[in-house]
């Protein structure tokens, strides 16, 4: 019933990257989708919470055009090989200082490094944008709150504008 989602995942990647020849054609793929209606340097990604770690993951494959991100929770730091694959891709990260779920430092770390990956690169440390709040924006409480970042995002027009200008 329930497949590990990274496979669909990684099968849409694959399926992205191959619906245009070498010679630069484009074609109809067997699911019928005209990939003459898509833009495939304009893929970008959204993810919230483990979607978010899995997202920022994802972006290494250097496959996408940017991506945002709510409540990302991966704990650790990460490697500097990710980092390097993640050098000049625009992010856009939102996380909120009451988020019982998954904690800011979280965000606050992967924000830190990214900046610092992008000073001495081609992409402005300032194209990291970080919207961090001091409380939950929709107003959870209880075992979610501060964890509905992701619905405070998506409901921001900016982001949309922010991605249509890269």
């Amino acid at each position: 019933f329930y497949e590990e989602p990274r496979s669909k995942i990684l099968q849409f990647i694959r399926w992205s990257c191959g619906v245009i020849d070498h010679s630069g054609a484009s074609s109809v793929t067997a699911q019928g989708i005209d990939v003459n209606r898509m833009d495939l340097d304009r893929l970008y990604l959204f993810g919230f919470s483990d979607g978010a770690t899995l997202g920022v993951e994802l972006m290494t494959t250097q496959k996408f055009a940017a991506g945002i991100f709510a409540a990302y929770g991966f704990t650790g730091k990460l490697p500097s090989l990710a980092l390097e694959r993640l050098k000049g891709l625009p992010m856009w990260i939102f996380h909120s200082a009451d988020d019982v779920i998954f904690p800011v430092k979280c965000s606050d770390q992967l924000v830190k490094d990214l900046r610092a990956v992008n000073n001495n690169g081609s992409l402005s440390a300032a194209s990291v944008k970080y919207s961090r709040f001091d409380r939950d924006q929709e107003g959870f409480t209880g075992s979610v709150r501060g964890h509905s970042t992701g619905i405070t995002a998506s409901k921001n027009p900016e982001i949309y504008r922010w991605l249509l200008s890269l």
